[in-house]
């Protein structure tokens, strides 16, 4: 008959997991502190995404679980709290965890474009609202503000709409830049079925938003409709013309 392990063996084996957990991330943290984010696979940066809320635990399991149900690290943190809950050992520490780094990737990116050229930031622009748009699931319409020399002034919210359809009218949006004294604008939404493809409704409404603008000689830049991994500009379709 096998003998029962002493509460001394046990403590041992515990010591011996927790020093081997604490190896296991000062390693992943001096990898990460040597070569930066690009030397990791995705499980390995939700894993430490997780050791900021487990201190003993050891979080890969949970990862590889995480990334198993969402597939991405960005549909992690666009996630709602219920789904990622449904994951067993996901609580609402991990849940506020994830929700302050997509605050702040969200923050660092409108950083870059604030104050900056269009031309400039175009395609940080997109990034930005990619980034705060392609996970919705209904539509949401935004306003990008621009100054008298291109620069980013603003994006302001200006509608939020059904899963297939949001209703803006130019009036609404002339009185913003009017009140925020802008010179020119951009208008991006997004289309929750992923396709970026623009109704004849989008078309429509872009030139009546355009033709009032010109009125008040206010520049609609782009329309910009952002699906889950691609965009479309109506400028470079040749909807919005000088």
């Amino acid at each position: 008959m096998s003998k029962a392990p002493s509460s001394a063996s046990v403590l041992q084996i515990q010591k011996d997991g927790d020093e081997s957990r604490h190896g296991h991330r000062k390693r992943v943290l001096q990898k990460l502190t040597k070569h930066g984010y690009s030397s990791f696979i995705d499980y390995e940066i939700v894993e430490m995404m997780l050791f900021l809320v487990f201190k003993r635990k050891d979080t890969k399991p949970l990862a590889k679980a995480l990334l198993g149900k969402f597939g991405t690290i960005d549909k992690i943190l666009g996630a709602s709290p219920d789904s990622l809950m449904s994951i067993p050992g996901i609580g609402t520490s991990a849940v506020n965890t994830f929700k302050i780094v997509d605050a702040i990737i969200k923050s660092a990116l409108q950083s870059r474009i604030i104050k900056k050229s269009i031309i400039e930031c175009f395609d940080d622009v997109v990034r930005y609202c990619k980034v705060n748009m392609k996970h919705l699931t209904s539509e949401e319409f935004r306003i990008i503000l621009l100054n008298g020399i291109s620069e980013v002034i603003c994006d302001e919210i200006i509608q939020k709409g059904s899963i297939d359809s949001v209703d803006v009218s130019p009036r609404e949006i002339l009185k913003l830049c009017i009140e925020k004294g802008a010179k020119g604008f951009i208008l991006v939404h997004n289309h929750p079925s992923g396709d970026p493809t623009p109704s004849a409704n989008d078309v429509y409404m872009t030139k009546r938003i355009q033709e009032a603008a010109n009125v008040f000689n206010i520049t609609l830049y782009d329309h910009i409709i952002i699906g889950m991994d691609k965009y479309i500009s109506f400028r470079n379709l040749k909807i919005i013309k000088e």
